[in-house]
């Protein structure tokens, strides 16, 4: 009975950490911008961006326990990816490359990206 047990757990285990793996797919919207913009650009130009869409490409380096948000992180710096407004929550995925289209959101001194779409890779 002790070994059918473990075996269960086992298999349990294994499909449990198989199915919550984050899966490379788009979310969202298509990605249809072509040219890819560095968050330190976008931090540096966020007056003439504001409104403006833009493709990002890095790591997610921490994420909403929902999937509603992430902090996308390339060679230049950080900045909040935010999917609530387009009702699009992606799974946990943190550590994962990941390309993300939305607009420049610059309220106040806080900068954010309102996500319209995001490829995991």
């Amino acid at each position: 009975m002790k070994t059918i047990s473990a075996v269960c757990a086992l298999v349990f285990s294994v499909l449990f950490v198989c199915g919550c793996a984050a899966k490379p797919g788009v979310y969202g919207n298509p990605l249809t911008e072509t040219k890819t913009s560095s968050v330190g650009e976008i931090l540096a130009n966020a007056d003439n961006l504001s409104g403006k869409v833009v493709r990002l490409e890095g790591e997610i380096v921490r994420e909403c326990p929902a999937g509603g948000w992430f902090m996308l992180k390339d060679a230049t710096g950080t900045i909040y990816v935010d999917l609530h407004t387009a009702q699009i929550a992606i799974p946990q995925a943190v550590g994962h490359s990941v390309a993300a289209q939305g607009k420049v959101r610059k309220d106040g001194k806080l900068i954010s990206v309102l996500g319209e779409g995001v490829e995991l890779k």
